[in-house]
């Protein structure tokens, strides 16, 4: 028996609440592999989209993925550990690189509808979340902002990521 159901529903909602805090949906992109596969859709929240000036700005901000397939952990924190070692600077590397090595173990495999959460306050840390659940927290302020290169450093794991900044971008 073949059964064929909708689109999976991403869950993109237009604000989060975190820490008795609202973020608004300011930006948001599909990411697809091969031309054929949607793997997530992203979105990036802000307290107000109209201050938004990129992902590498100094205000706090929520990046959700919303995955529409299954991903294995492994994939995540091999794919991390890559980007950050391309995309992070020499003393980015010397402060952070050790740290996030041992922040990438973290993630776990996820299936459609699942989503993470990576909250990113500057001067404080990220915090990192799976359908709600608190799964790590970095302390270590430095290193908030440059964890970001694993999407939208100059080299990135997908042209999506870099749609998506062109998207916050065009905001102010």
């Amino acid at each position: 028996m073949l059964i064929i159901s909708g689109p999976v529903q991403a869950k993109l909602e237009p604000q989060v609440s975190y820490q008795q805090t609202d973020y608004q949906l300011c930006a948001k992109q599909r990411v697809t592999k091969a031309l054929f596969f949607d793997v997530v859709d992203v979105g990036v929240y802000y307290l107000n989209c109209e201050q938004a000036d990129n992902v590498f700005d100094s205000q706090s901000k929520l990046l959700r993925f919303s995955y529409l397939r299954e991903v294995e952990g492994t994939q995540f924190t091999e794919g991390a550990d890559e980007f950050l070692e391309d995309n992070l600077t020499d003393a980015e590397k010397e402060n952070c690189l050790e740290t996030f090595k041992d922040f990438n173990t973290i993630y776990k495999d996820v299936a459609d509808g699942d989503y993470y959460d990576l909250f990113v306050t500057p001067g404080q840390g990220i915090n990192l979340r799976l359908n709600q659940s608190q799964l790590a927290e970095l302390n270590q302020p430095e290193c908030a902002l440059p964890y970001l290169n694993i999407w939208f450093g100059s080299e990135s794991m997908d042209d999506d990521f870099g749609e998506l900044q062109d998207k916050l971008k065009s905001l102010n």
